[in-house]
């Protein structure tokens, strides 16, 4: 007899629980929020799933779903765009599903639908848990505090080029109505998709070893799911440590990421990024041109001012020099008229006493008075002689003054191959002077405008 237990056979009994599961759950549908471990779209049309719960990153249960190729259909319908970033490994989805229970391939579900606000509702869930977790680490506002350029030059741009986006960001700067030109080095990159987070890491960490005036990250409009991976904490962490200011310019209205909150300013398109851009360089160029314009209308004024003064001084050393000159030959008038009086006199005088003198000394009187007379004319041409020196003499000291007076004037000075340097519109004189202050050099018929670099001695 034999000994061996009472046993069952594997169909018997996987059909007892094919009856039991068939008489209480067959045809009846739940709802089911589960984790999806894998994903494999088949060929066939159909989409075979595993699915799994877990608690505290343990699994605590796991199941193999199905959805039929008619029902794939009516779900991407439903899900729209949204259809791929929710059916992906890794998201947690609210679906509709009935059990079904087979001998030969085991328990699966059998999925018919797939809640969409469910899915939008997670990631909104993971957008505030990640903005939260930047929050309490301090980082949140780290890029906001990086100075933008006044002009912003180099970029670094962001984008997977084959979009919209890209195409509106490039035409708008580089055909910009004030002709201004930028350089823009592309890290092409995908913008959303399982790759999309790791492939931007990447691209970040290459830009931050480099020196650009500011990092832009664009992409066309999409749903909140095309959106998501602008919500990834290792991005807008990256985004955080980066040296340079970062711009977005999401294709969104409504609708704001995890990286709007980080970078140092958010635009709603790629656009819009452009165009403030193009407007700072153009701010920047009108603030020049008004401060060139206030500095030359000082200048005018000023030069007007010394020009007027140096009239004034031209007008000044004419008079004087007209003065002086009337003044010495009054001078010199007066001087002649007292020679000619004092020699009349010395004249009258000698000849009254040349007529007291007696017969008796007629001849001593003639020897006397022809020494007299030939002294007398020695006198008077040594005086003559004297009179002429001393007036040639006046005379050259005049001219001389005058023609020093003609000499010493700015124009002649000029005339002569000098140059005339000034800074800040004074004449300079040799005192010390900064790094490129600016010296106007005057010639005679032009100035020139240079700046001081150095000095050699």
């Amino acid at each position: 007899m034999s000994n061996l237990p009472t046993y069952y056979s594997l169909s018997k009994i996987l059909n007892r629980v094919k009856t039991i599961i068939d008489n209480n759950i067959d045809g009846k549908y739940f709802w089911l929020k589960v984790e999806i471990t894998s994903i494999n779209f088949h060929r066939s049309g159909q989409t075979y799933i595993e699915l799994a719960e877990n608690i505290n990153g343990k699994t605590v249960a796991k199941c193999k779903a199905i959805i039929w190729n008619q029902n794939v259909s009516q779900i991407r319908e439903v899900l729209g765009q949204d259809f791929s970033n929710i059916l992906k490994k890794g998201n947690e989805i609210l679906c509709y599903a009935n059990i079904q229970f087979d001998t030969a391939h085991g328990l699966s579900l059998l999925i018919t639908d797939i809640n969409l606000e469910f899915a939008v509702g997670q990631i909104e869930k993971k957008r505030q848990e990640t903005l939260a977790r930047l929050q309490k680490e301090g980082i949140i506002d780290l890029n906001k505090q990086i100075k933008v350029p006044l002009v912003i030059s180099n970029i670094a741009v962001i984008a997977s080029e084959n979009t919209s986006g890209y195409q509106d960001f490039i035409k708008n700067i580089e055909d910009n109505q004030y002709q201004y030109s930028y350089n823009l080095e592309i890290f092409s990159s995908a913008v959303q998709g399982n790759g999309a987070e790791l492939e931007i890491l990447r691209k970040l960490k290459i830009i931050n070893k480099k020196k650009y005036d500011c990092v832009v990250i664009i992409r066309g409009g999409g749903s909140k799911m095309d959106l998501d991976v602008f919500n990834s904490y290792k991005i807008a962490k990256q985004i955080s440590k980066m040296q340079t200011a970062v711009f977005s310019g999401i294709g969104h209205e409504t609708d704001i990421t995890v990286i709007d909150f980080v970078v140092n300013q958010a635009f709603k398109t790629p656009t819009e990024v452009s165009n403030y851009i193009v407007n700072k360089s153009h701010d920047f160029e009108q603030k020049i041109l008004r401060s060139y314009d206030f500095i030359y209308e000082k200048y005018q004024n000023l030069l007007d001012k010394k020009f007027g003064e140096l009239v004034l001084n031209t007008q000044s050393i004419t008079n004087a020099s007209n003065g002086f000159t009337r003044l010495r030959r009054g001078a010199l008038h007066t001087l002649m008229n007292r020679l000619t009086a004092s020699v009349s006199h010395l004249i009258h005088e000698e000849r009254n006493t040349l007529s007291l003198i007696n017969q008796k000394q007629l001849q001593q009187s003639k020897r006397i008075l022809n020494n007299k007379e030939r002294l007398i004319k020695k006198q008077l041409e040594m005086l003559g002689l004297r009179v002429a020196y001393l007036i040639n003499n006046k005379k050259a000291y005049l001219s001389n003054s005058l023609i020093l007076l003609a000499s010493s004037s700015p124009k002649t000075i000029l005339k002569k191959g000098f140059i005339i340097p000034r800074v800040n519109g004074n004449p300079y004189k040799g005192e010390p002077l900064t790094k490129d202050t600016i010296i106007k050099l005057e010639f005679k018929d032009s100035t020139i405008v240079t700046k001081y670099v150095k000095q050699e001695n």
